[in-house]
Parts: C-alpha cells; structure tokens; sequence
C-alpha cells in the first residue's frame, strides 16, 4: 500500500510538472487528486521540491541505467555501430519521449527557486551521460583512423550534438521520424564528418 501510495503520488506529480510547471504545481492539488491529505504526501517527501528532484533524479538514473546496458554488434564495421548506437539512443528517447519533455523544460526554462541545483544536478548527470556514451564510441571507433584524441574529442561532440537535434527534433514535434529520414540524417551527418577528417 505504501509502495502504490508513493507511486500514485509520482506519477500524478510528474504529470503536473510537465503539464503546469514547477511554479504553478502545489501539493493540495497533486493530494486531491492521489486522494490522500497532505500530511500523507509529507509522509514520503519533505517538500516540492524534494518531491520534483527524486522524480528529475529517477529520469536521469534511467537513462544511464540504459546506457550502461547498451550492447553494439561488435562484427560490424565503425560506421555501422555508430550508426547501431544512434539508432538505440534514438529509439530510447522515442519511447521515452514523456521523460525527455521533462528533462527539456527544465533544462531550458527551470524556475527560479530550483535553478541551481538544477544546473548542478543537469552537469553531474550528463557528464555521467557523456562518459557513458564516450566509451560507447571508443569501442565503436574500430576501423576509423582518427589521428588524435583532440580529433576523437571533436568526433565525439559532434556525434552527442547531433544526437541532442534529433531528440530536441522529436520533442517539439511530438513525432518520432520514420527509418528513411533517420537513414537520411545519418547519412548526412556521417558523409560531412567524413569529409572533414
């Protein structure tokens, strides 16, 4: 009953904070409808904002678990794990696209009294994010001579920031892009880092 209660309780409060905003939630509301007394919700969380971070925090945890457990065809050549991997990333934020929606909102327009540890909270957990996906690509480098690490550097930021478009891309579309345009957009982004090596 506990467990249910608390979860009642993040899933309607996720559904407020992604719909109304930070500011704009409050406990009675997310109460009434859990059908609980804010005493009961004070039972699980301290504050709002205790409430908000655990749910940002379980988003972030997530999505590294999932990293963490991303497994490449290790016969294929570079090109095609990476193109292996980007397709993964994609297809996770596709189905996960609510979580990414929260994450986007906050990370673009976090309120006031949460803006710091928003901002410290976002920097530990993608550089947890970025060191995950940087050993993703270094197992993926394979076959591609890159001839320094300030090139593997610039591949990889490349690669996170064309990542980051087709997700925002999603996101403010509310449409996962069909297989021949995620084809197509991968096959631009890797004929201009060809070109530029």
């Amino acid at each position: 009953m506990i467990n249910e209660t608390n979860e009642n309780i993040r899933r309607t409060s996720f559904v407020f904070f992604l719909e109304k905003g930070y500011e704009a939630t409050n406990i009675r509301d997310i109460c009434k409808v859990v059908d609980i007394k804010p005493s009961s919700l004070y039972f699980y969380y301290k504050s709002k904002q205790e409430l908000f971070l655990s749910i940002y925090d379980e988003i972030w945890k997530l999505k590294i678990k999932f990293y963490e457990n991303i497994e490449l065809n290790d016969s294929a050549s570079a090109e095609k794990k990476l193109k292996q991997l980007f397709k993964i990333i994609l297809n996770y934020h596709s189905e996960n696209i609510v979580n990414e929606k929260f994450l986007l909102r906050y990370h673009l327009f976090p309120a006031e009294e949460i803006n710091i540890l928003i901002k410290d909270r976002y920097i530990f957990w993608k550089n947890e994010e970025n060191s995950l996906l940087m050993k993703l690509v270094y197992k993926c480098k394979g076959d591609i001579v890159l001839k320094n690490d300030a090139v593997i550097n610039d591949f990889l930021y490349s690669y996170k920031s064309f990542l980051q478009h087709q997700t925002i891309n999603m996101v403010t579309n509310n449409i996962k892009p069909a297989s021949h345009e995620i084809d197509m957009n991968w096959s631009r982004f890797w004929n201009s880092f060809i070109l530029s090596m």
